[in-house]
């Protein structure tokens, strides 16, 4: 789709209510995004919603999402634009700007925001905390912007502004993995060794994938390597390699295993009954997270129901990726050959 294409649907399907035309263009934004040049798209499609607020809204939106003279998006861009051309500390002065208005309007308020990345994190958080409903999806992914400036931060020296920015980025997206990793490489730098292993607690909780698994196992290795827990380090970067093998793991676990002859200990690969002792050792919960897995099941079945055939592809997604059950995967190349049979009709 052009944008003259996309600007000739959104004008005619809009009235004389500037507050219900406002409604419509986020619904036909959400349609967008799968589009090859969504970011062209939208980015036109925000424009246009812009000129079509009343003053006092355009006013109050300006205040509210605004950074630096321009939309946070915008601001944000240049930012990373920044980051590329390796200058963090022009980078950390706009996303500093930007932090500045997410705590003024978006923090410590009685409204909870929260910028998940996709609908199973959504299920996630209310998996976990089923009785918080009070909460609403903030405009910009305000976790990625705070991650993003808290490496401006690291990179500039300011490691304890950049933990700060990290712990804020973790409450706008609280089952977000990634940002959780990102606060555990922080937790290496300053050799914060408690505040590791319960950042890898939880998110073996929630990661949902091979990568991420293998992610946790690796960091759990790591503390215990500098714990002094040579053979707990031994198990756990066997189980990030079983997840995912990878060359730096790989070197890791030979370190150790050298290390243990050393010390007159042999180590051979553990049974699953010495995995699971090893994980109840350190309070860290097995992986993949059964409960997690069934969650992805039980929405996709209800994707199914719905004739929701991308968001029914996205859950058996999460559990294939959790197992590598080839049911699983047949459920997604049926999905799959569904999709590709509809397109044409579209």
């Amino acid at each position: 789709m052009t944008v003259d294409e996309m600007m000739k649907q959104v004008q005619g399907e809009m009235g004389d209510d500037p507050r219900a035309n406002l409604k419509k263009i986020a619904e036909i934004a959400d349609t967008l995004r799968k589009e090859p040049n969504a970011a062209e798209l939208l980015e036109a499609l925000a424009g246009y919603a812009y000129a079509q607020m009343p003053e006092e809204d355009r006013a109050a939106m300006e205040e509210t999402t605004f950074a630096a003279g321009k939309r946070m998006d915008q601001t944000f861009a240049d930012a990373q634009r920044l980051i590329r051309e390796n200058k963090p500390e022009e980078a950390a002065k706009l996303l500093g700007a930007i932090s500045e208005k997410i705590e003024k309007h978006f923090e410590n308020g009685e409204t909870k925001w929260f910028s998940f990345r996709n609908p199973f994190e959504y299920h996630v958080y209310r998996y976990y905390y089923p009785k918080d409903t009070n909460f609403e999806r903030a405009p910009f992914d305000f976790a990625h912007y705070l991650v993003t400036y808290a490496y401006t931060l690291i990179e500039i020296g300011e490691t304890p502004a950049a933990r700060r920015a990290l712990l804020r980025a973790i409450l706008f997206n609280p089952v977000g993995a990634d940002i959780r990793f990102e606060y555990a490489e922080l937790c290496k730098l300053a050799k914060n060794m408690p505040d590791l292993l319960e950042s890898c607690r939880v998110t073996a909780k929630l990661a949902t994938s091979a990568d991420r698994m293998a992610r946790v196992c690796a960091n759990l290795g790591f503390y215990c390597e500098e714990m002094g827990e040579l053979y707990a380090a031994a198990v756990f970067y066997f189980e990030s390699m079983r997840f995912l093998p990878t060359k730096p793991v790989e070197v890791s676990l030979q370190d150790v295993v050298r290390h243990m002859k050393v010390e007159g200990m042999k180590f051979v690969p553990p049974t699953k009954e010495q995995i699971t002792a090893t994980y109840t050792q350190f309070g860290v919960p097995e992986m993949p997270n059964s409960a997690l897995v069934n969650l992805a099941l039980v929405l996709a079945k209800e994707a199914q129901e719905y004739k929701r055939l991308d968001l029914e592809g996205l859950f058996y997604r999460v559990a294939f990726d959790m197992t590598n059950n080839p049911e699983f995967k047949s459920e997604l190349d049926r999905i799959d050959r569904a999709i590709a049979a509809a397109e044409p009709q579209a």
